[in-house]
């Protein structure tokens, strides 16, 4: 698997990880907007969510190159 396809796959994923997390937001507001704090929240949780799972995989792919030279 090329490693474009890992980053496509790893971002659909923290993706539908946030979208769920935003109708479970909105559910417990009984439906109603969310707040900025809460919008806050969701973006600062998909951004953190996407740079520690594609650091840490980077880190891995960096390390077995390094490896099999």
């Amino acid at each position: 698997m090329s490693n474009r396809r890992r980053i496509i796959i790893i971002t659909i994923s923290v993706l539908a990880g946030t979208l769920l997390s935003y109708f479970i937001i909105k559910m417990k507001r009984g439906g109603a907007e969310l707040s900025q704090a809460d919008q806050i929240s969701i973006i600062g949780n998909f951004i953190i969510s996407l740079a520690v799972i594609l650091g840490i995989g980077f880190i891995i792919l960096w390390n077995k190159n390094k490896n099999d030279l």
